[in-house]
């Protein structure tokens, strides 16, 4: 059987047909302004992967989403990144447009960390926290090999920790692309551009963001002491100006001797990570 995973974020829709666990085809689209066109591309999407498959052939459809949802993966209750998703009856809506498929939704990061634990660096680990970094900070946790979605549904939105009291800032303003952005007034990816062209304002807002990123990493291996936290996203790519600072703050900060020494891992999954994952989630389901 082959299975269609979308993972949906803050600035792209990526989408894969898998079997077995592996990617067959792969495709990235700009996210949508709203939701109606961000159906109807999910629509087009889906009619590409499977061109040439017959419909008995599809064994499902999986769903990650960025944002806050009930327990039951029923409703949105806050997507800061995807507004017009907010209070929207998202399993209503796309069961909707995908009748006659199986269909299961979840948080795009802990589709990101299922993928991990089924196909990449988790497979063999039972405590760990994956963090996607790229627009905002996303966060998935597993303890004792299970994924954890608490008791609301909304377990490791650790870009949502607050790391500036007195102005209330989160951890993704300080610790994701908004950060640089903000600095620069660019992405991530042009910013990189002109740090390898000399620009020493560029090179120091990477230098910044790694110690930001380290602090919070710290927090995490303080609260969580997990065996490993696995990185992905878009500003992963530039992990070698970003790895001084982290190893700062982890040193620094990190409260148990033994805890520093935690593995700090680059995904190997690359951007379709959290689109296999969504696809192995509802694989899974129909095993």
């Amino acid at each position: 059987m082959y299975y269609i995973g979308f993972d949906i974020g803050a600035s792209s829709i990526k989408a894969v047909l898998a079997r077995d666990r592996q990617i067959i085809k792969s495709g990235v689209r700009d996210l949508p302004g709203d939701l109606e066109n961000l159906l109807l591309a999910l629509i087009k999407m889906h009619t590409e992967l499977i061109a040439g498959l017959g419909h008995e052939e599809i064994g499902g459809v999986g769903f990650g989403l960025a944002g806050a949802m009930d327990l039951e993966r029923k409703i949105m209750l806050n997507s800061p990144n995807i507004k017009y998703l907010n209070g929207q009856p998202v399993k209503e809506l796309l069961e909707g447009r995908f009748r006659g498929h199986r269909l299961k939704i979840e948080h795009d990061a802990h589709c990101f960390l299922l993928a991990e634990k089924e196909a990449g660096l988790a497979k063999n680990m039972k405590n760990v926290f994956y963090l996607t970094l790229g627009s905002g900070i996303g966060g998935a946790f597993m303890i004792n090999g299970q994924i954890v979605a608490g008791s609301h549904g909304a377990a490791g939105e650790a870009g949502h920790m607050i790391m500036d009291m007195e102005k209330y800032t989160g951890w993704e303003e300080l610790g994701a692309n908004k950060f640089i952005k903000n600095i620069l007034g660019v992405g991530s990816a042009e910013a990189e551009q002109r740090r390898r062209g000399g620009d020493k304002k560029a090179e120091a807002a990477f230098t910044h963001l790694g110690k930001n990123l380290g602090v919070g990493i710290a927090n995490i291996i303080n609260i969580f002491d997990p065996e490993a936290i696995i990185i992905n996203g878009g500003i992963s790519a530039t992990a070698g100006m970003l790895w001084p600072g982290i190893e700062e703050g982890v040193d620094k900060f990190v409260v148990s001797p033994a805890a520093k020494k935690t593995q700090i891992l680059l995904s190997e999954l690359g951007q379709f990570g959290g689109a296999l994952g969504a696809a192995i989630l509802v694989e899974k389901q129909g095993l």
